[in-house]
């Protein structure tokens, strides 16, 4: 064979057979989705707000009403969204809420620093402006 034929048989190259099997579409969890959604209502609650509040979450259970500073917002797959944050007296509180029965009352709270916190960014895709995002449970 004459080296000028092999190299360009050489040139040649086979498609990647990974590629040739087709591939279902990736479905998101219905928890995923909603943290999606929440995502863009929580940028656009956030552009609304002055410099002296800051993005807070408003519950009624049994008859007891309570409030909370938002700090973070996540999920964990296939069904569970969580809000992390603290209350008025600075303690910690979690809500660990089912897709299913997702019910998010968005309230501005007098801010509790002396910058008010903004939390929109975790749902940006830039890893720097992302830091502070809370990682998944493990087994998520």
């Amino acid at each position: 064979m004459d080296p000028k034929d092999l190299a360009e048989l050489n040139r040649f190259t086979f498609p990647d057979p990974e590629m040739l099997i087709p591939r279902p579409p990736l479905v998101k969890s219905p928890a995923e989705s909603a943290f999606e959604r929440l995502g863009n209502m929580v940028k656009d609650f956030e552009a609304d707000l002055d410099n002296e509040h800051e993005i807070g979450v408003g519950l009624v259970c049994f008859g007891v009403s309570t409030q909370f500073h938002i700090q973070n917002i996540g999920y964990w797959g296939p069904d569970i969204i969580t809000f992390a944050g603290v209350n008025e007296n600075g303690e910690r509180v979690q809500l660990i809420q089912n897709v299913s029965q997702l019910s998010v009352l968005l309230v501005a709270m007098k801010k509790l620093g002396d910058k008010p916190r903004r939390i929109g960014f975790l749902w940006d895709d830039d890893p720097e402006v992302n830091s502070e995002a809370v990682p998944a449970p493990p087994g998520a």
